[in-house]
């Protein structure tokens, strides 16, 4: 009877073990939004001089407050989604609704982009998506698409 008790506290002590090493993996995980700065909610102007003119071309990029280090995905709506829009529409030639509403379309848009950057492709925005794609730099209805 001794030798049962000792595997039952034996068995119970390994079964709590492996349930709070699973318990503190999950505490120490971080999701990809907690690594930003915060969520994408604004835009920044961004210059850009190009060749030997003598005038800057702007770009608005998706920001958290004046942060570009930020983060947005499905469902999200706000200027930052806009800016994101209008350089997937020029730089990649999608026709989305510049709606400043992170949908099913403004994602799979992002989707292709991410494809043809060679970057991964999982249609959320974030620092690589930011640092790789090609951005819609304008000045008096002329533009250029380039990487930041």
């Amino acid at each position: 009877m001794h030798a049962l008790r000792t595997l039952r506290a034996k068995a119970g002590i390994s079964a709590a073990a492996v349930l709070l090493s699973g318990v503190g993996l999950g505490l120490a995980t971080a999701s990809p939004a907690e690594a930003y700065a915060g969520y994408c909610n604004t835009s920044v102007t961004r210059s850009s001089a190009l060749g030997s003119l003598s005038f800057a071309f702007d770009a608005k990029i998706p920001a958290y407050n004046k942060s570009m280090d930020c983060y947005m995905n499905r469902g999200a709506n706000s200027a930052a989604v806009k800016a994101l829009q209008i350089s997937l529409n020029k730089c990649y030639g999608r026709s989305l609704d510049v709606d400043g509403i992170f949908g099913p379309a403004t994602k799979a848009a992002l989707e292709y982009a991410q494809g043809k950057e060679g970057i991964g492709v999982d249609g959320e925005y974030g620092n690589e998506s930011r640092s790789n794609l090609k951005w819609e730099f304008s000045r008096g209805g002329s533009y250029k698409c380039l990487e930041l």
